[in-house]
């Protein structure tokens, strides 16, 4: 098993090598000619567009600053922090050059106050639920995002979140999520009740790093099943924890450029008693304006004995369209977790805002090539070996849902071609434990 697990790890490193290597040679090809607005003076910044909200919102999230020298770097942070806001359905920046001196146009197109969207949400232990939502924007001040949601189908609860997603320097972002859900929970065979409360709180620092800390209680009733750690079929288990970030993407949504890295260490309570580590890097390289390349690895490590201290339904589950594509859900399981992915993407349609019936929306479309690579062990099974799968898909990228995966792909022996229909980015779908 060991060495099994250390032949993973090698091939990890072999792709990794290889988008290091693409990197290096693209940002050669990348290399701008001078330009002439670098290094001269900012007169003014003006905005144009908004309807409620004020200049200031925009002014306030700006690297770019009058007085100051113009730099074509701070204009790149300036899109990815007024896009982060998630306030907007088009930012335009536009720097001119008047008399010796720059002005910077902002053109801001705002999102509906209040929206009433479609939400959707993809497991393979439950397939597709969806359901009515809402989401109010700037509604509590602050540049805050509210959200309610019901769903229906494989799964059914419902969910309300209050987000501030702000990335700039010196500001705090913030989350509070409540959800009750009931669905039966296929791979452990038993109907499952759990209510969630959470709050994730960071702040912004400069070059990209954020530092945090999370509260979460998390409350599973696995009925007279005996999956539970408690006598009274109910786990009750309250998590703390703290995580550092580096975040250098262009795009929190689409990223094609950049890095993302976290290590986050959270310790759970009550009727648990383990300590987790988790350890989530993503490097997303433009290889041209269509031709992109993404490594993304995620490390997850967990104490306590499996139905002693760490309840069963807690380990992790590999297989299917948010861990191992071509592998049936549940392929391997254990308390512990290295996932790995290679994505190549070529950009069919880039993002374009349009209109319809009065609404701002955007749309775009990717083809994608990947090849998965996992392993979960320390659950006492025998069947702790590596697993790897490959395939095609299309990405669609669209607005309140940010992205859909359609994807078909090839691994488990005997299995043939699978195909898989996801929400978001796998990363972080992954992440989130969405299986």
């Amino acid at each position: 098993m060991p060495h099994r697990r250390t032949r993973a790890l090698t091939r990890l490193a072999l792709l990794l090598l290889i988008t290091v290597v693409c990197g290096a040679s693209s940002q050669a090809a990348l290399a701008q000619s001078a330009d002439p607005l670098e290094g001269r003076v900012v007169r003014e910044i003006r905005v144009t567009g908004l309807r409620r909200l004020s200049p200031d919102v925009v002014e306030r999230h700006l690297a770019t600053r009058p007085g100051q020298r113009f730099r074509r770097e701070a204009l790149r942070s300036d899109q990815r922090r007024l896009d982060e806001l998630r306030l907007f359905s088009t930012i335009r920046l536009e720097p001119r050059l008047e008399g010796d001196e720059v002005v910077l146009h902002v053109a801001a197109t705002e999102t509906l106050r209040l929206l009433p969207v479609v939400v959707i949400r993809v497991t393979d232990d439950n397939g597709v639920s969806a359901g009515p939502g809402l989401r109010g924007i700037n509604l509590l001040g602050r540049e805050s995002l509210v959200g309610v949601s019901a769903l229906f189908g494989g799964e059914t609860g419902v969910a309300a979140t209050v987000d501030t997603t702000t990335i700039t320097p010196g500001t705090w972002s913030r989350h509070f999520g409540f959800s009750a859900t009931r669905r039966h929970n296929a791979l452990h065979d038993f109907d499952e009740r759990a209510t969630s409360v959470d709050v994730r709180l960071a702040r912004n620092w400069n070059h990209g790093l954020r530092a945090g800390a999370t509260v979460e209680t998390l409350a599973i009733g696995t009925g007279s099943s005996g999956a539970s750690l408690s006598a009274d079929g109910t786990d009750v288990i309250p998590t703390l924890g703290a995580f550092l970030t580096v975040d250098t993407l262009d795009s929190s949504t689409n990223p094609r450029s950049g890095t993302w890295a976290e290590v986050e260490v959270d310790r759970l309570f009550g009727d648990a008693k383990s300590w987790r580590l988790v350890l989530d890097g993503r490097r997303f390289e433009r290889l041209s304006s269509r031709h992109g390349l993404a490594l993304m690895t995620l490390a997850t490590l967990q104490s306590g004995e499996v139905d002693v201290r760490l309840p069963d339904y807690l380990q992790f589950d590999l297989g299917g369209a948010n861990s191992i594509r071509g592998w049936s859900h549940g392929a391997r399981r254990g308390p512990h977790q290295f996932i790995g992915t290679l994505e190549y993407t070529y950009v069919v349609q880039p993002v374009r805002p349009f209109t319809i019936a009065g609404l701002n929306l955007y749309g775009g479309l990717q083809a994608a090539g990947f090849a998965d690579l996992g392993v979960a062990w320390g659950g006492g099974s025998d069947n702790e070996s590596a697993i790897d799968g490959y395939g095609v898909g299309l990405r669609l990228l669209v607005p309140f849902v940010d992205l859909l995966r359609l994807d078909v792909a090839w691994g488990e022996p005997g299995q043939g071609a699978t195909a898989y229909f996801g929400v978001s980015l796998k990363a972080a779908r992954q992440r989130q434990r969405v299986r």
